[in-house]
């Protein structure tokens, strides 16, 4: 049955799925920055391993908090069309610009038609000099596995809303 008038699909995001990869990173930056400290003893190499240590743990932690921004916004697909997180913000496409959606494993690609551009009425988001290329070119990426709402959930979603005007690849 097609969805009604007002109804909105929510896919809020899964905080705890963007933690997990981070545990065994850090996990491991601290056993290599007390390994270091232990071989610290022995010479100037544990100096070096403490210091990879911190720099493994440091980079993860880092991406991890640079990517708060995208955590921020749930996916959104109602009639008048699909509300994506990016990487710089919530970008919205309306049906008719949305020219497929390709299934890559656990990631949704959101590919625009042709004709699309940044200035196109009803496209918001996309007007990033990084965001437009990507959705013109290989489809702006959802991983679904960051989402509370399993991918098949997501993708009935997607066929209903847009009433089967969206090609699922």
């Amino acid at each position: 049955m097609p969805p009604g008038i007002g109804e909105l699909f929510i896919a809020e995001v899964d905080h705890d799925a963007w933690r997990r990869p981070l545990r065994p990173w850090v996990i491991t930056g601290a056993v290599l920055v007390v390994t270091g400290l232990a071989l610290l003893v022995v010479g100037w190499l544990g100096l070096v391993v403490a210091a990879a240590g911190v720099v493994v743990s440091g980079v993860k932690v880092g991406a991890y908090i640079a990517r708060r921004k995208r955590r921020a916004d749930p996916l959104m697909i109602d009639l008048t069309g699909v509300r994506l997180p990016t990487a710089q913000g919530a970008a919205h496409l309306p049906w008719d610009a949305l020219r497929a959606v390709v299934v890559d494993g656990p990631t949704l690609r959101f590919r625009v038609r042709p004709s699309v551009t940044p200035a196109t009425p009803g496209v918001e988001g996309l007007h990033r000099r990084d965001a437009w290329p990507v959705a013109s070119g290989p489809g702006l990426p959802l991983d679904t596995r960051l989402y509370a709402r399993p991918r098949d959930e997501i993708l009935t979603a997607l066929r209903d809303f847009s009433q089967d005007t969206v090609r699922i690849t």
